[in-house]
Formats: C-alpha cells, structure tokens, sequence
C-alpha cells in the first residue's frame, strides 16, 4: 500500500452524520458527511439517484422509502468515515431504532475489519458510534408474502445470474437493480439480462469529487467497505419506491470463511455477504422501517462450487458474466484482468464442469496452463500466504477443484495442476462432502427455497466433469 502522511488529519476527533435530503421529484438523495476536529474539518457529500416511479407514491409508502433512506445513509457513511477514520463516529442526526444503531456498529467494526488490518487501525475494531434511539416499529408489511415481483442484485457474476434463473423458472418474474457509479457506466449484463425477465433498474451513486480527489493524490485512506450491506439496503429503498417484493441477493454459505486474524478478531473480506450480516441488516430494516424479509441470500446454503456447476447449465450469459474488479475499475477495462485473485478463482471453479474451449472462450485465456498464475494459486489452496482479500471461496473449495481437474484428462496435464496437484495432500471426505453439501438458504422464505429445489434438476446431478 502507497505510503501517506497519516499526521496530516491528526487533529480529527469525529466522524459525523451531519443529514440528509431527498427531492421527491428528481430522485436524488443527497448524504452529508463530516470530519470534525479541533482545528480543522473535511465535509463531502455523497449524491444518490434513484429511478422514480411513474405515479406518486402514497404518503405511508414515501414515509417507510425514507425511513430506508436513513439505513443507507448510515452505511453509505462508512466510505467517507475510512477516509480519515477518526475514534468517534456521530450518528445523532438521525435518531435510529436500536436494532438500527446495533446494526450500524456491526457495520464499522466488522465491516470495515479488513480496512483496519491493512493500515494497523486497531481502533476501529471497537469504534464507538453516539446515537439517539427512537421507538421500534412494529412490521407494516411482509415482502416476502406480499404477492410482488422479487427485485434482484445484480454484480455480474456467476452468483446473480444463477439466482436470475431459479427466480425466472419458478415463475417469480423478478425484476432486477445494480447500484453503479457515475463515470463507469453499466454493466452490459445487468440491464440486458434484467431487460429480457423483466423491470430492470439502475441507481446511480456520485461519490463526493473532493474526496475522489484527495484520494487521487494519495491524501487520504483507501480500503474495503461493506459493499453488500451498501448495496443491499439501496435494493430495499427501491423496492418500498416502486412497490416491489423483496431484495434477493445471491451471497454463497463460503462467504463466512474468514481471510485471516489479527488482534483477537476475525477479518473477513466478505463479510457484509454473510449470514449474520444478513440477519442484522434485517432486523434493522424491520425495526426502523417496519418492513419482514426485506432481503436476503437465495444461495446461503451453497459453496461457490456448487454454483459454479449451477451456472454451468446454461450457456445463456457467457458472453456477459463477468466477476473482475480490477477490470471493472478501468475506464473500458472489459470483463476480466486474468490476473487476479478473482479472475482465477473463478476459472478454477467453473473448470470441473466445462470444457476448456468454453471456458476459455468466457475468460479469454487459459489460467491453469500459465505458469505466471501457479503462486496466486498457491495462495488460493492455502499453501502460501493467506486466503486472498477477494470474494472467493473457501480454501477447501479450491482443493477440492484442484482434485477433480487432476482426474480430468483435458485438464490434468495443465502446468497449474500438475503443480498443484502434486503437492496438495487428497482432500477428507468430510470436507469434500461439506463442499458438496446444498443446504436451504437460511433467510430464504419457504416459496424461495422451493424454487431451488427444482431448478435446474440437471445441474444438481452431477459432481465434476464437463
């Protein structure tokens, strides 16, 4: 990491949620934030625009869409807190239901966990954030039972794509949202996919140009956010804006491994995508905004293998998907890096069951035969380092690929395997049977879990091959 002058902002005591606004007829919500110090401060602004439905919403419906606003201005909050990360965080702007404020201190201390490992920030682990509580809500309405269409997640990759298809097949008529930053533009497959099931929606986030700037000139801290929380929540407030059903996210059961630990605590990379997230993240919503099974995880019960095979089934997106995020920073980057932690993790699971002529056709290179990859692979099955800080799955997971490709002729004799293989000691089969394992996604309501168990009956039968 760039070295910066950390006594810069030494004299910032305060992160504060200084309010927030929404023009109900321009869809823009505006977050502001501040840095307050004894001598100096440092204010942004972060803008947010949501699609407005062709019809006023009812005065009930706009109440509870702010009340969700608050939930995301609270999370979007931890962007601008990482860029200085004073010891003290204010809320008291808003006046938060208490599931609401626990929610909000999970979010700085567990997701931004991994920001704090990497710049030796130890006091972010147990941040205090000051709040003014008001009364809970009791549930107004269950998204889950509401009879409207499911609104879903869309990043790209493997994961959403598959959720895409149970949804579809089942007859749910989803529609779907990406949340994208001004400046990088869409995704061609989140609105081309969403376009042929269904409604499909756009929120745009303008992040404040200061701070872009000052991050530019290496000024202030750079680091992960929890970006599915992020996400998640601006999922819930469109769904309330345009009367939509719940957020389904497409989080895998490996998102819970953690990456490494330090200072007595756990660090995960992922974990805004994992079960407890999820479970704070509603009951926060269901507090503060009165809303049941606001969001959650259609595919909480698998690893990244079995959705890697899930996918595989069809051929529908592979000109499309795409799970990069060194390429999908880059002004015009395209899909993939083929250098990255991501990048080979990807092709690592979706080689067992695809040939490697269509798979390379996805990716544009074949990672397992170049030489250059063997030591992030190294990393990938935990032989070197730690699990990388990217959204891959579990080191068993990877192992366990590894075994499959070592039996697989087409692929046995690339030099990323043979390396591999002839170092890996075999996988247990009590860890091969866990990867293996399909449990029902834990927040997923009954009519979701129902829809996975028949689709597609194909893919689930078999293990490995192409």
């Amino acid at each position: 990491m760039d070295l910066l002058d950390e006594s810069r902002f030494a004299g910032i005591h305060t992160f504060v949620y200084v309010g927030l606004r929404f023009d109900w007829t321009s869809g823009v919500a505006e977050f502001n934030f501040r840095h307050e110090g004894d001598h100096e401060e440092l204010s942004f602004t972060d803008v947010v625009v949501f699609p407005l439905p062709e019809a006023v919403p009812a005065q009930e419906q706009r109440e509870t869409f702010e009340r969700v606003l608050e939930l995301l201005y609270i999370a979007t909050g931890t962007i601008y807190y990482k860029a200085v990360a004073p010891r003290s965080v204010s809320v008291e702007s808003v006046s938060l239901a208490p599931a609401a404020v626990r929610w909000a201190q999970h979010l700085y201390r567990d997701g931004l966990a991994e920001f704090a490992y990497r710049w030796s920030l130890e006091h972010v682990l147990e941040v205090p954030l000051k709040a003014n509580f008001k009364e809970s809500l009791s549930p107004r309405c269950d998204h889950a039972d509401s009879g409207r269409p499911p609104l879903v997640g869309m990043g790209g990759g493997r994961d959403s794509l598959v959720a895409l298809e149970v949804l579809s097949a089942a007859g749910f008529e989803p529609a779907t949202f990406m949340v994208e930053k001004r400046g990088r533009g869409a995704r061609p497959l989140t609105l081309s996919a969403g376009a042929t099931r269904g409604r499909a929606f756009a929120v745009t986030r303008r992040p404040d140009e200061d701070m872009l700037r000052k991050l530019a000139n290496n000024t202030l801290r750079i680091g992960h956010v929890p970006v599915t929380a992020i996400n998640s929540i601006a999922g819930v407030a469109l769904s309330v804006l345009h009367g939509l059903g719940p957020v389904v996210m497409a989080n895998e059961r490996s998102a819970s491994e953690a990456n490494t630990v330090w200072c007595g605590r756990s660090i995960n990379h992922q974990w805004s995508k994992t079960f407890e997230a999820e479970q704070l993240l509603n009951e926060a919503v269901r507090d503060h905004a009165g809303i049941d099974h606001a969001s959650f995880s259609l595919l909480g019960g698998m690893s990244e293998l079995v959705i890697s095979r899930l996918f595989a089934a069809t051929s529908r997106y592979d000109n499309v998907v795409t799970s990069c995020n060194v390429a999908a920073r880059r002004p015009g980057g395209g899909r993939w890096c083929n250098d990255c932690a991501k990048c080979r993790f990807v092709f690592l699971g979706l080689a067992p069951f695809m040939s490697a002529e269509r798979l390379v056709s996805i990716q544009g290179r074949n990672l397992l035969d170049d030489s250059k990859q063997i030591s992030g692979y190294r990393e990938l099955v935990g032989m070197s380092g730690h699990k990388p800080f990217e959204c891959v799955g579990e080191l068993n997971e990877a192992r366990v690929a590894v075994q499959l490709l070592a039996r697989d002729p087409q692929w046995r004799d690339a030099v990323v395997v043979s390396d591999l293989s002839n170092r890996l000691p075999p996988v247990r089969q009590a860890d091969v049977d866990k990867v293996w394992r399909v449990d029902p996604a834990p927040g997923a309501p009954v009519a979701y879990r129902q829809a996975l168990e028949v689709w597609p009956a194909s893919a689930k039968a078999g293990q490995g091959g192409s």
